[in-house]
């Protein structure tokens, strides 16, 4: 039979301490992907202004250099250019222009080969 008694209510005094804001609330983990910051907006008004699809492979540059959690060269695969949609052609006249507006240099290149860049983020604006 059930105990009855540990169902009835509780005064105020007895109830445990209310958590505060933040703390013990469990959020649910992020399956979708991020940007990781910062990215200096100075940058990415440069990459805009680069014209084209610059803004949007400047972004997926920034994306794989959070995702590697890593300063140094990024490398430009197909699968990042398809997560973005961007053309095989948009990545190439992509990088020309971020390039000509010193926000990329060039760590590898060769023919057939992925491009791998190294982001200029000095804080020129």
């Amino acid at each position: 039979m059930a105990d009855v008694e540990s169902f009835r209510a509780r005064s105020p005094t007895e109830l445990p301490p209310a958590p505060r804001p933040g703390h013990g609330v469990k959020r649910p983990k992020t399956t979708e992907p991020f940007l990781r910051g910062p990215i200096p907006i100075a940058w990415l008004k440069r990459a805009h202004r680069a014209g084209g699809a610059s803004l949007t492979l400047g972004l997926a540059l920034w994306f794989v250099r959070g995702v590697s959690g890593m300063r140094g060269p990024v490398k430009v695969s197909r699968s990042v250019r398809c997560r973005f949609g961007l053309s095989a052609d948009q990545v190439r006249y992509g990088l020309q222009r971020l390039e000509s507006a010193r926000l990329v240099r060039f760590a590898v290149r060769g023919r057939g080969r992925c491009a791998v860049v190294e982001i200029v983020d000095d804080g020129a604006g």
